[in-house]
């Protein structure tokens, strides 16, 4: 049985910088779909993985923190706009993130993220440990509400059910 360390968060935003700049690492794997972001998964250890993952116009994630994870993303290609905080805060600030941008995050970070450009955009992340579940929320006048805990294996579970718990309890708070 092998222990895996954490990576720290300099070291994984130094890393998924590093993969960015390097576009021979991905280019080729780059793939638009208009009903769903399209990821492939670039490297894993028991330490470390790195995702690749492609934005259509319009295309968001519900918000989320990265289930225990520490992580990094920086955007390779276009721009996204992400709403972001803590589990153990109130609130969400906003910030857009283009070209070459780089966050680190540990994990008590949960955010959302979208890409509301006109361009398709390609991003690069980072989790360590390997991603094993995905906490999902939803954002109230009344503050912070916890959906549900999704075990998965990629950064992308399916949140069709959350997505409409979300609209329900945004419909019910207003």
């Amino acid at each position: 049985m092998s222990i895996s360390r954490q990576f720290a968060v300099p070291a994984l935003r130094e890393l998924v910088t590093g993969i960015a700049a390097n576009p021979s690492e991905w280019a080729d794997l780059v793939r638009f779909d208009l009903t769903e972001r399209f990821y492939v998964r670039l490297r894993r250890t028991d330490d470390v993985e790195v995702w690749l993952i492609c934005w259509d116009i319009g295309q968001d994630t519900l918000l989320h923190d990265h289930g225990g994870s520490a992580g990094a993303f920086t955007v390779a290609r276009g721009s996204l706009f992400e709403d972001f905080g803590a589990t153990d805060q109130p609130g969400l600030r906003t910030r857009r993130h283009t070209e070459g941008d780089a966050v680190g995050f540990g994990v008590g970070y949960l955010h959302n993220l979208v890409n509301v450009s006109t361009e398709p955009t390609v991003s690069v992340h980072a989790y360590s440990p390997p991603l094993r579940a995905m906490n999902f929320y939803c954002w109230l006048p009344t503050g912070m509400h916890h959906l549900r805990e999704v075990r998965c294996d990629t950064p992308e579970p399916d949140t069709t059910a959350l997505e409409a718990q979300a609209a329900r309890l945004r419909e019910v708070a207003s």
